[in-house]
């Protein structure tokens, strides 16, 4: 059974010596596309514990990580898969730009607080009309598509817009907004990931209750809506798509440039000590070391492959939120 790269079978995998000419490859490879990267992590290799700042070890592992994807997606033949995640996480930007853009900037603060907004059957006709144009898109790229497209008429109305114009657009964008707070409250909503945003969290109130008798106050339900029945031992949730775990990556702040990166060192005070929550559990990070904010940043990367390899601004860019990422994880 023959792989991807030339000259190498399936059953050279479980050989060690072939397992190095095929790392060979890997390294010819690399250094022939981008030899600036192969110097650098050849300097890496070959002295792994000289001195380097968190920052220039992180970048340097992010700047090889698409190397290595590629290899991979070669030697095993699903170029097309990897291809198909490319574009499965491209479809999905428009999701995260109006989250950040519009429902975050602009619907949040409307139930700040608590706040409910009501839902306006007037808003709800304009919602309507605006998602019409991607209607054969699901119903949240729908109306996040509709929102981004606002956005940009917003844009073009400011600059060479009538009074009219701008009356039209301010108008749609305040009916969007509301009927964007009145969703953030609504179980219905709470699938999508454009009104997915962190909750507050009480310590002392970790589980929420229901108690329905006065007279039992012992007695305790959890909260309707979260209710998930279990058939005998079966998971009782049906697992996250592909969206859900995208919509994480871009909660992530990429903090590893900046050498805070708590998930994976952990939370510390400013004299570098391992602080603790209020329930006294300490949180040291992540026990196996993981590069959780590099991982983050690899998966958001976008990338044709003209533009291979990957430079250093472009890491960089993809600090920006609109950016979404498809290197296969």
């Amino acid at each position: 059974m023959p792989l991807g790269i030339e000259g190498f079978t399936y059953a050279d995998l479980h050989v060690a010596s072939r397992l190095g000419d095929l790392y060979d490859v890997f390294c010819r490879q690399v250094e022939t596309s981008d030899s600036e990267l192969w110097s650098e992590w050849a300097a890496y290799r070959a002295a792994p514990d000289a001195p380097r700042t968190p920052q220039q070890r992180s970048e340097l592992i992010v700047r090889m990580a698409p190397h290595v994807s590629r290899f991979v997606a070669t030697l095993f033949g699903v170029e097309k898969a990897a291809g198909a995640i490319n574009a499965q996480t491209t479809a999905l930007d428009v999701l995260f730009r109006f989250k950040a853009d519009f429902v975050r900037k602009r619907a949040l603060p409307l139930v700040k607080g608590g706040a409910h907004v009501p839902l306006d059957p007037a808003d709800v006709a304009v919602v309507e009309e605006l998602a019409q144009p991607w209607a054969h898109l699901d119903r949240e790229q729908a109306i996040a598509s509709a929102g981004c497209a606002l956005l940009d008429r917003e844009v073009i109305a400011r600059a060479t817009g009538t009074d009219d114009d701008k009356a039209a657009v301010a108008a749609h964008a305040d009916a969007l907004k509301r009927w964007c707070a009145a969703c953030l409250h609504d179980p219905g909503y709470r699938p999508w990931v454009i009104f997915r945003f962190p909750e507050t969290l009480d310590y002392m109130n970790l589980v929420q209750v229901q108690r329905p008798r006065a007279d039992l106050p012992e007695a305790m339900l959890g909260p309707d809506d979260r209710l998930r029945r279990r058939d005998g031992f079966k998971l009782t949730d049906p697992r996250w798509q592909p969206r859900e775990v995208v919509s994480e990556i871009h909660y992530c702040v990429l903090c590893h440039e900046r050498d805070k990166d708590s998930c994976s060192k952990g939370l510390r005070d400013k004299d570098g000590n391992i602080v603790s929550n209020p329930l006294g559990i300490p949180l040291p990070g992540c026990p196996l070391d993981e590069k959780i904010s590099e991982m983050h940043m690899v998966r958001k990367l976008v990338m044709p492959s003209a533009h291979w390899p990957l430079s250093s601004s472009t890491i960089r860019c993809a600090r920006e939120p609109a950016i979404a990422s498809a290197t296969t994880a």
